[in-house]
């Protein structure tokens, strides 16, 4: 396990929300209040409100400054312009963070790995997506390139994007192969900038097909 030293209490605060989110506790659009979120949390009204500020560079939230902030709902084609967006950021910082990837690194990327294995063991969706979530910001990180890690956090909720459309009871997963594909994208890593360029690019495909896929049919109503 990571040492639970390292996270902040904006941090703690910011996966607090991201797991009522994840659980179904929240849904899209949403209000989110401030001072409920922090006696909730036993924290400050002011940590609180970083935590929302960060969620929304990554486009999670929508914080109107001194207005209200809601869970952002995406329609479909912001989904599509999403992973537009996707492709062309992620696999340039696997293959950044490919060339400076070290035994540190390659740890914390095999535990995340291990924690989503351990996630759809046990059919844990909240505890899977922060697993997820967090691997792909874990990669921007890596990259060592602050231009980077900045840019990627406008696409930090396409993991999870379908959720942000209130689909996720379209999308048919199978969470434990979704854990081994990073795994695919760790050994890319170790294998060079090319290899783990194309490789994350491809798997980005697979899963914007998938998503799409699920996202564009109906809904099932049952009686």
């Amino acid at each position: 396990m990571l040492p639970i030293s390292t996270v902040t209490k904006v941090e703690q605060v910011r996966r607090a929300i991201l797991y009522q989110l994840f659980s179904g506790a929240l849904r899209p659009g949403q209000r989110l209040v401030e001072a409920k979120l922090a006696s909730e949390l036993r924290v400050s009204q002011a940590t609180v409100n970083a935590a929302l500020q960060d969620l929304h560079s990554e486009g999670i939230v929508n914080k109107l400054l001194n207005r209200s902030t809601n869970v952002n709902r995406y329609s479909q084609y912001e989904i599509e312009n999403l992973f537009a967006l996707r492709l062309i950021l992620e696999p340039a910082a696997s293959a950044a963070a490919a060339r400076v990837l070290n035994a540190e690194g390659l740890a914390r990327l095999n535990e995340l790995v291990d924690q989503m294995r351990r996630a759809a063991k046990s059919s844990d969706l909240p505890n899977f997506c922060i697993a997820d979530y967090t691997f792909h910001q874990e990669v921007y990180a890596l990259s060592a390139n602050s231009f980077f890690i900045q840019a990627c956090r406008a696409i930090a909720a396409a993991p999870f994007a379908y959720i942000l459309c209130d689909r996720a009871s379209a999308l048919p997963t199978n969470y434990a192969s979704l854990a081994e594909d990073h795994q695919v994208i760790i050994s890319a890593l170790q294998q060079g900038p090319e290899t783990a360029e194309r490789v994350t690019r491809e798997l980005i495909e697979v899963w914007r097909s998938h998503s799409m896929a699920a996202l564009a049919a109906p809904l099932q109503v049952h009686a």
